[in-house]
């Protein structure tokens, strides 16, 4: 049976939340963007208001900041983004990565973000597997086309690629912040909170690690 170490993105891999870091990044404050500022806070605002889905609202923030970066064209802003993304993995989130893969573990970065930036970051990294949420360009604006890679997602997703009888569950690894991986992290024998101590103290059967 095969041994897997899964890793979650934000907050785990890097600090912050990706999402966020894309919107300081790119969206071009400006009066010709003004609209486009307005309608991003209304669209928040729906979503906080649960008027949108999660996949819905990340449809249309990433829309939004894209149509207001200086950037011409998307394969440009997202190549940028992963180079940027990657100067702030945690060194030793590195070294684990390295770890597992020399001790023969397939190596699995499981993430809610979208695969634009992710792809190059997870060869950057030398993981053996990718899944997250994916998207298609249709008409050049961006699409989710497939499940919103979060919460229980996330578990569908990964046992559609790993058969709860062909892996060696007791034996591999998961490593998260997010308190909506709870359920994730019951999957397996050796499940890790990162840089969480709230989530961690909440959750004394999962150990909690810190990460720099």
């Amino acid at each position: 049976m095969e041994l897997i170490s899964v890793f979650d993105f934000d907050g785990t891999l890097i600090k912050k939340d990706s999402m966020l870091l894309f919107f300081f990044r790119y969206f071009k404050l400006s009066i010709r963007n003004l609209p486009n500022f307005y309608r991003l806070i209304l669209e928040t605002l729906k979503y906080f208001l649960k008027i949108y889905s999660q996949k819905q609202f990340k449809e249309k923030y990433i829309n939004l900041i894209i149509a207001s970066s200086k950037y011409k064209d998307m394969e440009s802003i997202f190549e940028d983004f992963s180079k940027y993304l990657l100067r702030m993995v945690f060194k030793t989130a590195k070294k684990k990565i390295i770890e597992f893969k020399k001790n023969g573990y397939k190596t699995i970065l499981l993430s809610a973000s979208l695969d634009l930036y992710l792809e190059k970051i997870s060869k950057g990294l030398g993981f053996s597997e990718l899944i997250c949420t994916r998207t298609v360009c249709i008409d050049n604006r961006i699409v989710i086309d497939s499940l919103n890679c979060y919460g229980n997602n996330k578990i569908k997703m990964l046992l559609e690629k790993y058969k709860e009888d062909g892996v060696d569950w007791k034996g591999s690894y998961c490593y998260t912040d997010s308190q909506s991986d709870r359920g994730l992290l019951n999957l397996f024998g050796n499940p890790h909170i990162v840089n969480n101590i709230r989530f961690g103290k909440k959750n004394t059967d999962f150990k909690s690690v810190t990460w720099e």
